[in-house]
């Protein structure tokens, strides 16, 4: 049928009388108003509370090395094992067998066995060989859930048939993805592919009733997301992961982490939640044991110190104003605590952080800084350029101490450990009518003979 023909037989729809049932299959589906007549709705459920909403796709973003695979393996743990997250609570998921799915595309089996053992020390796990699994898909050739065409059409891969074979058969209820650049094989800035790619998941919830969260990565110029717009505007709701800074962008401790919703169709915008990376898991501070939570204390209040320092360092570099350990009139403990970089410290706070960054190696004395209109040498403490890790590119970071190394360099990324579990599926579920086969794993059979 050519084009004329079409718009003719349209036309011809058109001229059918109005007043015929919505109900005969060639209209939109209509809600019925009736409904508001009867009970209420069901309240909305979540797999993590006011976060993660059921039934939908979540996206889960934050900078490399914040901890987004240990956080995504320790809520999947917590879900499986029906304990709260940090103290949040985690769904009413059914109880049908294997039904936490981890998958990762970046994670051998045995990262996955050492995170998991401290996961299930950290949280006091039962035995979860029945309730969770987990699965490595690195190191495949081809581990995309789909390609596309050079017209842009998505062709199914097998490792979506694999997914969804293992979803159907497993009863899976909750599914995390890691991560969204191994998955996803297209041009992340076409906005065409990215939609078409997470229509494709939800045709996964949409089957199984399953939950989805999709881990991503930010973009480099300050996006929580990479690529299009459409990765979050087709999704629901959105989660990021990161390091705890203050104000000057510095981040003092190393462990701290939080958690913010991004986005939120289904809750109230700006919920967070605060926590600490501890003996390669996550806890909050009120659950640490009381030394462990002095001795952080202690460590925040020395790296808050050094941060003060070393801001006011720079500022009077900056402004041609040498300072030096000697008393007198730039005696730096003086100058810096009168200093706007300053406020809130005193001259004994300076002192303390004097002390600990000349230790390290992190300032020098009677440093040349510049030379003056005769040419001769101005001298007086200077920054030396240090390695200690950093939340931004921010140029007056300091060296931060953790509670067990105390200036030593602690990188608590999410090389965070775990174990493989394996679990007894229940029996196939029968295949849809339309939509994704649980048998094959295509979308659109009918009914699989397999």
């Amino acid at each position: 049928m050519n084009a004329q023909q079409s718009i003719k037989q349209f036309d011809q729809e058109l001229a059918k009388p109005t007043g015929a049932r919505f109900d005969d299959g060639e209209t939109l589906p209509i809600f019925d108003m009736a409904r508001l007549n009867g009970p209420p709705p069901p309240p909305r459920d979540w797999v993590l509370e006011g976060l993660i909403p059921e039934g939908e796709i979540t996206l889960f973003t934050g900078p490399g090395g914040a901890g987004k695979s240990l956080f995504a393996q320790q809520l999947a743990t917590c879900v499986a094992a029906r304990k709260p997250m940090l103290g949040a609570a985690t769904g009413r998921l059914q109880d049908i067998g294997n039904f936490v799915l981890y998958v990762t595309c970046e994670d051998d089996d045995d990262e996955l066995h050492r995170r998991q053992r401290k996961i299930n020390q950290a949280i006091g796990a039962p035995d979860l060989s029945e309730n969770l699994l987990l699965s490595s898909i690195r190191g495949q050739q081809a581990n995309e859930l789909a390609t596309f065409n050079h017209d842009g059409t998505l062709e199914i891969a097998d490792t979506f048939k694999l997914l969804s074979r293992t979803i159907g058969r497993a009863g899976v209820q909750f599914v995390i993805l890691d991560n969204v650049a191994h998955l996803f094989a297209g041009n992340e800035n076409d906005r065409g592919q990215v939609t078409r790619f997470v229509n494709l998941l939800y045709k996964l919830v949409q089957t199984y009733r399953v939950t989805i969260l999709l881990i991503g990565h930010p973009n480099k110029s300050g996006d929580n997301y990479s690529g299009s717009t459409a990765w979050l505007n087709a999704v629901r709701s959105q989660i990021h992961i990161d390091r705890v800074q203050d104000e000057h962008g510095n981040c003092l401790d190393p462990d701290a982490r939080t958690l913010a919703l991004a986005k939120a169709n289904y809750s109230r915008l700006g919920k967070s939640v605060e926590f600490r990376w501890h003996d390669f898991a996550f806890v909050r501070d009120e659950d640490l044991p009381p030394d462990a939570a002095r001795e952080l204390a202690e460590a925040a209040k020395a790296n808050g110190e050094n941060a003060a320092y070393l801001r006011c360092l720079a500022a009077a570099t900056e402004r041609k104003r040498a300072v030096s350990e000697n008393t007198g009139t730039n005696y730096f403990a003086a100058v810096f605590c009168k200093m706007p970089e300053g406020k809130g410290y005193g001259k004994e706070a300076f002192k303390r952080a004097h002390e600990r960054l000349l230790a390290i190696g992190a300032i020098e004395l009677d440093a040349k800084l510049w030379q003056r209109e005769n040419r001769a040498w101005k001298y007086g403490i200077r920054a030396v350029e240090s390695p200690a890790e950093k939340c931004t590119d921010h140029p007056h970071q300091p060296p931060a101490l953790t509670a067990t190394d105390q200036g030593e360099k602690a990188a608590r990324t999410d090389h965070l450990y775990t174990t493989y579990i394996t679990g007894a599926a229940p029996d196939e579920p029968p295949a849809p009518e339309t939509g994704i086969c649980p048998a094959c794993g295509d979308a659109g059979c009918d009914r699989c003979k397999q």
